[in-house]
C-alpha cells in the first residue's frame, strides 16, 4: 500500500484493521500523523453535532443536496434509456458523498460557532506555502470532475457568498469545477477553467492579501499569486499562454477584486 491509498482508505476508515493498511501506518510517520488527524476530527465531530450551523454552511449543504439529485437524475435517466445494471454501484457511492459532504460541514460548523477554527487564517506573505498547498491537494486529487457550467458556477458563487456576502464571478462559460477543499495548511475554494491551452486550475484562499503579486514557475507549472479582496489568488497552469487566459478572464469575472 501506497501512502496515496493509505490516505483514502484513511478518510473513509480511519480505524481499518486492513493487514497493509496497518503496516503502512508503522512504517510511515507522515501518513501515521495524518490518519491520527483524521481520528481527531471524527472526534471533533462527535463532540459538535449539538451546535448550531452558521447560515453559510447550510447554504453550502442546500447546494450540494441539489447537485446530488442532479447528479441522480442524470443517472436514472442514462441507466433507463441504456438498461444499465450501475445503479447499485452508483447509490452507496452517491450516500458516501453525501454522508461526506453532511460530516465536514457539522464539523466545520461546530467550529466556527465555538470560536475553535476560522477560514480568515493569517497566511501573510509566504508565497511557497500558497504554491505547495495548491500542487499538494492537484497531485492528490487524481482527476478533476468535469461540471456543466451553471452547476460550477453555481457552487462557485454560492461558496464565495459564505465567505463574504458581496463577492461573486460573473458567469464564466467554461468554468468546470469548483469546491472547497483543503490545501496543505490552508481551505479555499478550488476550480478550474478549460482555455485553448488546456485546463487550467485556480483557487481562493481567504486570509491576508500577499503583498504583491507573483509569478514563478513551481513544480512544472506556471504560477501566479496575486492580492484580491479577502485573500488571494492562486492560478496554476501548464504554459504561459494557459495562464494569461485565465488570468484575464478571472480579472473580468472577479469585480470584487481590490
Amino acid at each position: 500500500m501506497n501512502c496515496l491509498e493509505f490516505k483514502r482508505l484513511a478518510l473513509s476508515d480511519p480505524n481499518s484493521g486492513d493487514h497493509g493498511f496497518v503496516r503502512h501506518s508503522k512504517d510511515c510517520p507522515d501518513c501515521l500523523k495524518y490518519v491520527a488527524g483524521v481520528r481527531r476530527m471524527d472526534n471533533d465531530l462527535s463532540r459538535s453535532l449539538d451546535v448550531s450551523m452558521p447560515s453559510d454552511l447550510i447554504a453550502r449543504l442546500q447546494l450540494n443536496q441539489e447537485m446530488m439529485e442532479e447528479d441522480a437524475g442524470q443517472q436514472d435517466d442514462f441507466d433507463a434509456s441504456t438498461g444499465s445494471g450501475n445503479v447499485v454501484a452508483f447509490q452507496p457511492m452517491r450516500r458516501y458523498a453525501i454522508a461526506a459532504c453532511l460530516a465536514l460541514s457539522l464539523f466545520v460548523g461546530g467550529f466556527l460557532a465555538s470560536g475553535q477554527f476560522s477560514f480568515n487564517q493569517d497566511i501573510g506573505s509566504d508565497y511557497e506555502a500558497l504554491l505547495s498547498g495548491v500542487v499538494e491537494h492537484m497531485n492528490e486529487q487524481a482527476v478533476t470532475p468535469i461540471w456543466d457550467a451553471n452547476k460550477a458556477n453555481k457552487s462557485a458563487n454560492t461558496l464565495l457568498a459564505s465567505y463574504d456576502g458581496e463577492m461573486k464571478l460573473k458567469f464564466l462559460s467554461n468554468l468546470q469545477f469548483s469546491r472547497i477543499c483543503p490545501m496543505g495548511q490552508y481551505k479555499g475554494l478550488h476550480a478550474s477553467l478549460e482555455t485553448d491551452d488546456g485546463q487550467v486550475t485556480f483557487a481562493y484562499i481567504k486570509g491576508a492579501p500577499v503583498g504583491e503579486m507573483l509569478d514563478a514557475g513551481y513544480e512544472g507549472y506556471v504560477s501566479r499569486v496575486k492580492p484580491v479582496r479577502g485573500g488571494n489568488l492562486i492560478i496554476m497552469s501548464r504554459t504561459n499562454k494557459g495562464l494569461q487566459q485565465a488570468n484575464d478572464q478571472l480579472e473580468d469575472a472577479m469585480y470584487w477584486d481590490i
